[in-house]
């Protein structure tokens, strides 16, 4: 527990180790005068009496009317000492470790999962911990951890992007170069774009990678960062491409060249059989054989796959039993945690954090990066429906804006296929990459 506690505080201070040993955790008034500041422990389960589990009100925290700005209300003088009445650790505790969302039977008892998960089981912004109070678009851990910062008069990150990750989900690699797409082409009257496409790669609609190189190498600061699907292609996992056949060979080395790297998107059915699994030995399984089998195919073109990174299909991050399945694996690294439905801030941060097992009261090695925009969260009629560009853009600058403002990593994701002609996707990361451009120099 103290090493949970321990990192928390570490995480609240940008990693300032000597800052964060000033913080007390402590409702024992006589030892708050050896601390600057110290957090009052609430009843819940880090360390109250009654160890239970409590949802936060993050509404008494620094929220949209006076980010960063209100030190004095944040916590009360004792002496040399700054007290703070509400669980700051326990709130950040409960977001990173998302124990608010990963079907814990304690606090999901008696409750039907279609009322907090939607047609895919994943949790729904609105259903979320912070969502559910209207604080999506704001990085509450990130308020904690300026104010504490100011109370402790230690240094801030500088308003810059500590990292941007371009990356791209390969669903398929093209529309038309396999039977079904083929014939299901000819059906909606595509039947010349059908042929070109057989002729190459490069003649299919789904083929934009050309163009989206073209825009990241725009911004040469940022990574590139493609995920392959590895799975049975079966369901919504449909089309798989071949590994090893000519396009996914062709287009990975491409890639390759102009200096992406490569993760692994792990299969919306390795997320169904996951949760089915009896064992955790054979969760991990699953995601372990996909890894191996894109690591091969990878190496057999000199290209490394050592530590591959991972992002679910669909954004199908279930249970602790998924998180848990990625690092029996082998998996260190996870670009998974945004919501579908919304653009935002999912872990309450715009930084990546190491999750906690929130059952196993466990600080694992894996990393979580938060998802912070996805193409399709704009557009799509069951998500935010935005119709006009320029007001998916404003949305983009204002979730931007924030991830610089903190000093975090902007993680986005375009699809390759969702770059058409018709939505506003492709002017749209282009004009992205451009504002990306103007604030990092």
């Amino acid at each position: 527990m103290d090493e949970i506690i321990d990192y928390i505080k570490y995480f609240l201070t940008y990693g300032q180790e000597t800052v964060a040993q000033q913080i007390g955790y402590t409702s024992d008034e006589l030892a708050w005068q050896h601390y600057k500041v110290v957090v009052v422990p609430g009843k819940n389960i880090l360390t109250g009496a009654r160890k239970e589990w409590t949802e936060p009100d993050f509404h008494i925290s620094p929220t949209a009317e006076k980010q960063g700005e209100y030190v004095d209300e944040f916590g009360d003088r004792m002496g040399g000492t700054w007290v703070i009445q509400e669980d700051i650790i326990y709130n950040t505790f409960y977001l990173i470790s998302l124990a608010g969302e990963t079907h814990q039977e304690d606090l999901r008892e008696g409750k039907n999962p279609a009322e907090w998960t939607d047609a895919h089981g994943r949790v729904s912004s609105q259903h979320s911990p912070i969502g559910k109070q209207g604080l999506a678009l704001i990085p509450v851990i990130d308020e904690y951890a300026r104010m504490l910062c100011k109370l402790l008069s230690a240094p801030l990150p500088e308003k810059q992007f500590s990292r941007i990750v371009l990356t791209h989900d390969v669903d398929t690699i093209c529309h038309y170069r396999h039977l079904r797409g083929f014939l299901g082409g000819i059906r909606r009257g595509h039947l010349k774009a059908a042929l070109a496409a057989l002729s190459s790669p490069e003649h299919d609609s789904a083929y934009t990678f050309p163009w989206l190189i073209d825009q990241d190498k725009k911004l040469p600061q940022a990574e590139s960062l493609y995920f392959f699907k590895a799975g049975r292609g079966k369901g919504h996992d449909y089309p798989q491409y071949e590994l090893g056949g000519k396009d996914f060979c062709h287009l990975v080395s491409y890639l390759s060249k102009s200096g992406a790297r490569f993760g692994l998107h792990s299969s919306y059915e390795a997320a169904g059989l996951i949760e089915e699994e009896s064992s955790e030995e054979g969760a991990a399984a699953i995601i372990f054989q996909e890894k191996e089998r894109l690591a091969r195919h990878l190496q057999a073109l000199d290209i490394p796959a050592d530590n591959l990174p991972n992002r679910w299909h669909y954004l199908r991050m279930l249970s602790l039993s998924s998180l848990r399945a990625l690092e029996d694996a082998g998996i260190t690294d996870d670009y998974t945690v945004g919501w579908a439905d919304n653009v935002g801030f999912r872990l309450g941060t715009t930084r990546p954090v190491r999750w906690i097992d929130p059952i196993r009261m466990r600080l694992t090695n894996l990393i979580l990066h938060p998802l912070t925009i996805m193409d399709c969260t704009l557009t799509n009629e069951c998500y935010m429906n935005i119709q006009n560009e320029e007001e998916a853009f404003y949305m983009c600058q204002q979730v931007m804006d924030k991830v610089r403002k903190h000093g975090g990593e902007l993680v986005l994701l375009w699809h390759n296929s969702n770059i058409t002609e018709d939505t506003y996707l492709k002017t749209l990361y282009a004009d992205i990459i451009d504002y990306l451009n103007q604030t990092t120099h």
